[in-house]
């Protein structure tokens, strides 16, 4: 049994397209009112073709990537696929119009886009292999890149060869070490001679304590005694109040009544 395929549209534009202008080419090719391309660029999936073949449905699709647009080919499921009714004569649907453009030799759409090969339809899963180097995310889901804005009005470019900073200032001479002279193995470092002259305290008047003696003689005298003019003091009589009224402590409250207070068992 030959596979039978369903065309789709879902909105969904080519890159490098515009929504308004595929809109319009589609308008173009399906003979569609502004009702019709709303439903189509809703986006949700809606049925453009049912149930053709292969190459009608890759007629479909190439029509609609020349327009601009990026339609969904599925293969139909034999559940899927119900026996035709016959019908009474009638005008062509927009998918019929779509058809016979499609299959005409003189339709012509501009496009932008160079041609691709045919892509691959897999006839049990109806899954669409894109050709290499498609596009495979929409436009809102790529990386976009951010372009910074940066001022070099302040910038300048140096001649070639030129120093990009100035130059540093020459290094000290090296010290002069005529006089250093490197000493024996052994040698005791330093061995530099001082010009300092050795100190020569004279301890005439220093002796040596016996052992045992605890250096109490040369504990300081102990303080004498400050004068205090103790005159205008006086002790008071034993019993005597000693605190001003306003210094003592209040007399004790009276213990709180508590006769209708009692105890339970």
């Amino acid at each position: 049994m030959t596979s039978r395929y369903n065309v789709y549209y879902a909105g969904e534009v080519l890159a490098g397209q515009q929504v308004d202008v595929v809109r319009e080419k589609l308008r173009a090719l399906f003979k569609a009112n502004d009702a019709t391309l709303d439903k189509l660029f809703s986006g949700s999936e809606q049925l453009v073709k049912r149930e053709c073949d292969k190459a009608t449905a890759l007629q479909y699709k190439q029509a609609m990537e020349n327009a601009g647009a990026r339609p969904v080919v599925k293969v139909v499921r034999p559940a899927e696929s119900a026996p035709a009714e016959p019908q009474p004569e009638r005008k062509l649907t927009t998918a019929e119009r779509v058809a016979a453009l499609a299959a005409a030799p003189d339709v012509s759409i501009a496009s932008t886009e160079p041609s691709q090969p045919e892509p691959e339809i897999d006839e049990e899963t109806g899954w669409q292999l894109e050709p290499v180097g498609a596009d495979i995310l929409r436009p809102e889901e790529r990386r976009q890149a951010v372009v910074a804005d940066i001022d070099t009005s302040a910038l300048g470019i140096a001649a070639s060869g030129g120093r990009l900073a100035p130059e540093s200032e020459p290094a000290p001479p090296a010290p002069d070490t005529q006089h250093l002279a490197m000493g024996d193995v052994g040698d005791t470092i330093p061995t530099l001679p001082r010009n300092e002259a050795p100190l020569n305290p004279n301890t005439d008047s220093l002796g040596l304590s016996p052992e045992g003696t605890d250096f109490s003689d040369c504990a300081p005298p102990p303080p004498e005694a400050p004068p205090m003019d103790l005159s205008a003091m006086d002790l008071a009589a034993e019993g005597a109040d000693v605190l001003e009224e306003k210094y003592r402590n209040k007399a004790t409250p009276a213990a709180p009544d508590t006769q209708h207070i009692s105890l339970q068992d």
